[in-house]
């Protein structure tokens, strides 16, 4: 994993939106590089400080402005004779209509060349057959019986409730997979130094993902469900060994 590499994946890793392989070899690469690691905290830090600004409304006189230029245009527009309005309206037409007509003419262009160096080669025609006469009081040999076709058996397609049966076990295996993830995930978050009010905000949520996957159907949706989940955990655990690591190891 290099360093241009993480850079350019860094923001999806701090959001969570990466798969489990790539967010932890990006996560192995924040552990040995004092430079990426740094990255990963300026914007983790930029952005948490960007989402608590307050919002702020335009003013009142920039409306004003706006509808000031406008009627100046209006006023414009109806000084002009009718003839400079109408080709104002139509020159925009008249020149995509000119830059479609010359695409289709190139194109026209490209087939045909195309298809005059893709000619076929003309087949010869077939060999017009001679049959032989057989001369008075000789009897012709008849023609050698055709050979008998040989029969070829189809292999036998599987039965769809065997393809169904092992569609369902691999989702089952894709399942429990993330759910083992989820456990070692939330294991890890066990040994974050969070501060109380922390700790059960990331409680509550998790138990909250955990509801919705349980509740979710078998198959793509728990699974969509329990990858929320991972990327929610994925992440808290991010920002607090990058906070570790900014800190020397000191809560």
């Amino acid at each position: 994993m290099s360093c241009e590499h993480t850079q350019e994946h860094l923001t999806a890793y701090l959001e969570g939106e990466l798969e489990d392989a790539a967010g932890s070899a990006i996560r192995g690469h924040l552990r040995t590089c004092d430079g990426c690691r740094q990255l990963a905290a300026d914007e983790a830090a930029l952005r948490d400080g960007l989402r608590a600004m307050p919002s702020v409304d335009p003013p009142v006189s920039l409306w004003a402005g706006v509808q000031a230029k406008l009627a100046l245009a209006e006023v414009a527009d109806a000084e002009r004779p009718s003839w400079r309005r109408a080709m104002a309206r139509w020159a925009p037409v008249a020149r995509t209509r000119a830059v479609g007509f010359g695409a289709a003419l190139a194109a026209a262009a490209v087939m045909v060349v195309w298809w005059r160096t893709h000619l076929p080669a003309v087949e010869a025609p077939p060999p017009v057959a001679i049959h032989e006469v057989a001369a008075p009081g000789i009897v012709p040999t008849p023609p050698p019986e055709p050979p008998t076709p040989i029969v070829v058996h189809s292999r036998q397609s599987p039965s769809p409730d065997d393809v169904t049966a092992e569609l369902d076990a691999e989702a089952a295996q894709i399942t429990a997979e993330y759910e083992r993830t989820v456990n070692d995930l939330v294991e890890r978050a066990g040994e974050a130094k969070w501060t109380d009010a922390q700790r059960t905000a990331f409680t509550t949520r998790v138990g909250e993902l955990r509801g919705a996957a349980a509740r979710a159907t078998i198959g793509r949706p728990r699974q969509r469900a329990l990858r929320t989940l991972i990327r929610y955990v994925e992440t808290a655990v991010t920002r607090d060994e990058v906070a570790l690591a900014d800190t020397g190891g000191q809560p």
